[in-house]
C-alpha cells in the first residue's frame, strides 16, 4: 500500500462482524498487536449500541466447502431467508474448488436471530453457525465489509466519544494525506529498478508474454509508457471487461503507479518497469477513492485464477482476516498463480525505524497468509534499511524498494510521473522479479521449481535489518539467471 497513512481502516464503522473462528494458518504466530485496531473499532462500536444497531449490515459472504453444488448453495440461502447478489466460483477441470455467495440476509433471518451479544466483538464465533456448517457445507459466514484498502484515514466514528483517550492511545496513531511529488524527465531506469539489478538480466529475459494481474484501482492504460502493455482486464465492481471499465480513476493513479513499476515500456522515455515485456491485466476492485468491498477483492482474485494469470500483484490490505479471502488465495495458489502482496504501512515509528509503537506494525492481509509472498519496504540509501512505516513480522518474505519510487501516474504524456512511498511500491518490484522467474520456466509458488524457491536463491540478507523485517532479504535479479 502507498504510504498515505498507517493502516487500512473501516470506512464508516459499520459494526463489522465476523462469524468465524480466526484461522490459525498464518505465516507466523498471530501477533496480538495486529488485533489492536480491530479491537479499538469494536470497543467504540459497543460504546454506542444505538449507533451499532443503526449501522447493522445485512450483506454477507457465505463460503462453502469445495465441490458444493449451486443447488446446495441455494438451499442454504433459502434456509437463511436471504437473497443472492453474486455467485463467486473458481473451477479447475470442471470441479468447483472455490464456492462463495455474496448475499443479503434479512434482519429476522435464522443467522441474525442466532447472533449473540458477544458476536459484536470482531472475530467471535456465533452460536449456531457450527450447525449450519455441519449440515450445509458452509465453511464461514462473514460480513461483506467495505473499507479503504490503500489509503489510510481516521476511522469515522460518527462522532461517537472515544473511551478514555484519543486515536493514538488506542494504537491507531496519526494519519497523513497523500502527497505526490511530480518528477522531471530523466533516465528511464529509476533507483528501485536499478537497485534490484533488473537491467542486468534484460539481455536474457524481460518477462515476455508472462500474464500479470494488478488487483488495484485499475490501470490508466492510456499513459504512453503503458499503452500496449495492458492486454486485458476486469472490473470486479461492475463485472465488466470493457477496457474503459478498468481504467484507473484514482488520484494520482495507485494501480497505474504499481503497473509502471512492474512493466512500463523500455523505450528510453518516462520510466521502465522491472519486466518491461510482461502482459499486464488490470483487475479493478477499488473505486477512485481506494475503497472497496471484501467481495469485490475476492472476485478479483478468483478472476485472476480462472483466467490463468501467472503472477498477481496485490498492493492493498486489511488488518482483518477473512475466511473467504483466505480460501480464494488458497485456490489461486492451487492454480499455480503466484500472489505477491504488500506487507502494509502499519508501523507507527517509535523514533527508530527498527521499532514500532505498541499496537502497530503487523503485516496486513492478504500478505499475512502463507499462500502469498509478503514484501516489506526498504529505503533508497546504500545500506537499504527498513522504512519507518513498513509493516514487519515473521510473515515477511522479502524486502524491496519502497521509498520515493518514481513511476507512471494518470496522464497522457511521458512526464506524467509521480513519486510515491509505501509497501505498495515494494510489492511490484518483487512481482516484476517473479515475472522474470516465470519467464525462465519456474512455475507456481512452492516446490523446487517454484517461484518462491527461485527468488530465495536470488536474495541476500541485509546485515543491519532484523530477520522478521526482511524475510529472506533483498533480491538481486542477476542471481535469477545464474
Amino acid at each position: 500500500m502507498a504510504k498515505i497513512g498507517l493502516l487500512a481502516t473501516l470506512e464508516v464503522c459499520k459494526g463489522t462482524r465476523a462469524f468465524w473462528s480466526p484461522s490459525p494458518e498464518r505465516k507466523g504466530l498471530i501477533n496480538m498487536k495486529s488485533l489492536m485496531p480491530v479491537i479499538a473499532i469494536a470497543m467504540l462500536s459497543l460504546a454506542n449500541p444505538s449507533a451499532w444497531a443503526a449501522s447493522r449490515t445485512k450483506r454477507v459472504i457465505i463460503t462453502y466447502k469445495p465441490g458444493t453444488s449451486q443447488m446446495s448453495c441455494d438451499k442454504t440461502l433459502a434456509k437463511l431467508g436471504g437473497k443472492s447478489l453474486a455467485a463467486v466460483v473458481g473451477e479447475d477441470n470442471g470441479v468447483r474448488k472455490f464456492v462463495a455467495t455474496v448475499a443479503e440476509i434479512p434482519s429476522d433471518s435464522e443467522l441474525d436471530r442466532r447472533r449473540s451479544a458477544s458476536a459484536q466483538v470482531l472475530g467471535d464465533w456465533v452460536p449456531g453457525v457450527e450447525d449450519l456448517a455441519a449440515s450445509d457445507g458452509v465453511l464461514a459466514v462473514e460480513e461483506d465489509y467495505r473499507i479503504k484498502w490503500i489509503e489510510s484515514a481516521p476511522v469515522s466514528f460518527h462522532n461517537m466519544p472515544l473511551p478514555n483517550g484519543s486515536l493514538e492511545t488506542l494504537g491507531l496513531g496519526k494519519f497523513q494525506k497523500i502527497s505526490v511529488a511530480h518528477v522531471p524527465q530523466r533516465d528511464e531506469i529509476r533507483w528501485g529498478v536499478r537497485k534490484v539489478m533488473a537491467p542486468s538480466v534484460w539481455d536474457v529475459t524481460q518477462g515476455a508474454g508472462v500474464k500479470v494481474a494488478v488487483i488495484d484501482t485499475g490501470i490508466y492504460w492510456k499513459h504512453p509508457d503503458l499503452e500496449g502493455q495492458v492486454a486485458g482486464g476486469f472490473n470486479a465492481i461492475t463485472e465488466d471487461i470493457d477496457p474503459e471499465s478498468y481504467l484507473d480513476d484514482n488520484e494520482p493513479g495507485h494501480g497505474t503507479h504499481v503497473a509502471g513499476i512492474i512493466a512500463a515500456k523500455r523505450n528510453g522515455k518516462g520510466v521502465v518497469g522491472v519486466a518491461p515485456q510482461a502482459r499486464l491485466y488490470a483487475v479493478k476492485v477499488l473505486d477512485g477513492e481506494g475503497n472497496g468491498s471484501l467481495s469485490d477483492v475476492i472476485k478479483g482474485i478468483i478472476w485472476a485464477a480462472n483466467n490463468k494469470m501467472q503472477v498477481v500483484n496485490m498492493s492493498l490490505g486489511t488488518p482483518m482476516p477473512s475466511p473467504a479471502m483466505e480460501e480464494a488465495v488458497r485456490y489461486t495458489k492451487s492454480r499455480d498463480v503466484v500472489i505477491v502482496a504488500a506487507a502494509g504501512n502499519s508501523c507507527v515509528s517509535a523514533g527508530d525505524p527498527t521499532a514500532c509503537k505498541e499496537g502497530s506494525g503487523a503485516v496486513l492481509y492478504p500478505a499475512a497468509y502463507p499462500q502469498t509472498i509478503a514484501v516489506s519496504a526498504s529505503t533508497w540509501d546504500k545500506d537499504s534499511q527498513i522504512t519507518g512505516f513498513s509493516s514487519r513480522g515473521p510473515e515477511v518474505d522479502f524486502i524491496a524498494p519502497g521509498n520515493d519510487i518514481v513511476s507512471t501516474i494518470k496522464g497522457d504524456k511521458y512526464d506524467s510521473l509521480g513519486s510515491l512511498s509505501g509497501t505498495s511500491m515494494s510489492a511490484p518490484h518483487v512481482t516484476g522479479l517473479a515475472t522474470l522467474a516465470v519467464s525462465l520456466g519456474y512455475r507456481g509458488l512452492e516446490g523446487p521449481d517454484g517461484v518462491l524457491n527461485k527468488l530465495k536463491t536470488a536474495a541476500r540478507t541485509l546485515p543491519k535489518v532484523a530477520s522478521d523485517h526482511q524475510g529472506s532479504g533483498f533480491l538481486d535479479a542477476r542471481k535469477l539467471v545464474d
